[in-house]
């Protein structure tokens, strides 16, 4: 041991791993620089032209921004030119609010807001607290203005998690493209496979943990405690216990075991309650002492709610969902009909809320019953080509490039490897109107299922152009027809309802 005193003479005190810390920290540092000066350079035209765009400066009345939209109060709508400014690189499109007029730009607004107020001299602002707009807190309740705020705090959270997603997706549609049943270049014990099938799962086994942590975020919690709630549902201690037990003690209350690594809503309403819980500890509890007490009593609190409310919920509507949709399936031809459009319309929502498990395994036992399954597994076909058309009228509708070779990524993860969530996460619930015209082609497959009952003879985990078509094979050559038919239908259907029925731009 030596002290900085004790060195000898001529010898620096900067360790090589000094060294290195501090050219990664100038890496950082230039690569921040780089970032800063390509935003400039590509919102240089906005921020030019904005004050003719909008009509001088005289007819900005207030500006500030949110998380992803510079926001201008106005004066005079007359004056402003709405189409010239969604012609703009970097304007992902525009939206009116009364007077006030939102400027779509995404995760780099802040620096483009403080561009534009530098070269016009307008004011800085504080950005308003939500991506919403401003609730009049008069205004009486209703289920549309419920379901815009429900969905104001679900989107940016999907929008966030977005990229990781697209790219641990993408390994995934590379393992399965060079694996068998496609290429055959490599089988599934192949390392490169085994690779590629590990940095997907790896994205997806800690879902919890990203969603917890863009949603404290969001609700301007602490994060560090919401990621600890999202770790809390995954902790390989509790996942060993699958299989082994079927419900643990937890204060004494017996909450069910199960893996909920892939799950969404368990978090999504996990950190919502956090965050009032959180709130109302910090305003009551004295700051001398607080520091101990509000972090160990909103985990202490939030166990039993995450354990035994939030991260079984899924499981819960589930199985009331399921239950019912397979005591309607087995009644008179009229109902049963009307059990495949339900299920049909509800799956994206089935999916994304985990509640799938019951109907899965009724699949299951029927198909290993009767050699084949007619109900679960088709409308569940037909779902997921809804979905990929979905990908593709995004595709053909978006302007900007950036937000094409999202949809296009979204597509192939779909089509080639099966995988629907980054279109969920990434659009469905990203627009809102993406929802309703996701409903036509999911009741169009389903009323096909219910009439025609195709059958699928064999079971597989991914639905894709690859595998899908063997599923049918089995019985008639009616079958494999009736299905493929099928698959192409909502997947047309699906596209043109995308195209026509979404406004990209300003949803």
């Amino acid at each position: 041991m030596c002290s900085r005193g004790l060195l000898p003479k001529g010898h620096h005190p900067i360790t090589i791993s000094n060294k290195l810390s501090l050219l990664l920290l100038w890496g950082f540092i230039l690569e921040k620089e780089k970032k800063k000066m390509a935003n400039k350079k590509k919102y240089e035209d906005l921020v030019n032209q904005i004050a003719d765009l909008l009509g001088g400066i005289e007819n900005i009345n207030f500006f500030t921004h949110c998380v992803t939209r510079l926001r201008f109060t106005i004066k005079d709508r007359g004056l402003v030119k709405d189409e010239d400014i969604e012609k703009i690189q970097g304007v992902v499109g525009i939206n009116w609010a009364a007077e006030q007029l939102q400027i779509i730009i995404g995760q780099n607004v802040s620096d483009v807001y403080n561009m534009i107020c530098d070269k016009t001299g307008l004011n800085m602002e504080n950005p308003v607290d939500e991506n919403l707009d401003d609730v009049d807190e008069n205004k009486k309740f209703s289920l549309k203005g419920l379901g815009n705020a429900v969905l104001g705090y679900i989107s940016p959270v999907m929008f966030g998690i977005l990229p990781v997603m697209i790219g641990a997706a993408m390994c995934k549609t590379i393992a399965v493209i060079i694996g068998p049943g496609v290429l055959n270049i490599v089988d599934e014990s192949n390392d490169l496979y085994l690779l590629f099938i590990m940095l997907y799962n790896t994205f997806f086994y800690f879902l919890p943990v990203y969603l917890a942590y863009l949603a404290s975020k969001q609700l301007k919690t602490n994060v560090l405690l919401g990621m600890f709630m999202g770790l809390m549902i995954i902790t390989p201690d509790l996942v060993n216990m699958v299989g082994v037990r079927e419900t643990f003690s937890v204060y004494g209350f017996s909450v069910p075991v199960a893996n909920y690594s892939q799950t969404f809503l368990p978090v999504i309403v996990g950190i919502w309650i956090m965050s009032y819980v959180y709130r109302y500890l910090n305003k009551y509890i004295p700051t001398v002492i607080a520091p101990i007490l509000v972090p160990t009593l909103t985990i202490l609190i939030m166990t039993p709610i995450m354990l035994g409310v939030c991260a079984p919920l899924g499981t819960y509507l589930g199985n009331i969902l399921g239950n019912i949709f397979i005591s309607l399936v087995t009644a008179n031809v009229v109902i049963r009909i009307l059990a495949y459009i339900g299920l049909g319309i509800l799956f994206p929502y089935i999916i994304l809320g985990g509640m799938h498990m019951v109907l899965i395994n009724f699949a299951i036992l029927t198909f290993l019953e009767n050699g084949f399954e007619a109900f679960v597994l088709p409308v569940s076909i037909g779902y997921s080509f809804a979905v990929y058309g979905l990908a593709l009228g995004a595709f053909l509708k978006f302007r900007q490039k950036e937000n094409k070779a999202t949809a296009l990524s979204c597509l192939a993860s779909g089509l080639l490897a099966g995988i629907s969530e980054p279109i969920l996460y990434g659009i469905v619930l990203k627009y809102k109107n993406a929802m309703k015209a996701l409903i036509i082609p999911c009741a169009i497959g389903g009323l096909y299922c219910g009439i025609l009952l195709p059958k699928v003879y064999v079971a597989g985990s991914l639905v894709n152009i690859f595998s899908t078509v063997p599923m049918w094979i089995g019985g008639s050559n009616a079958n494999v027809i009736t299905g493929v038919v099928l698959m192409i239908l909502t997947f047309i259907v699906s596209a043109v309802s995308s195209y026509l029925l979404i406004d990209y731009r300003t949803d």
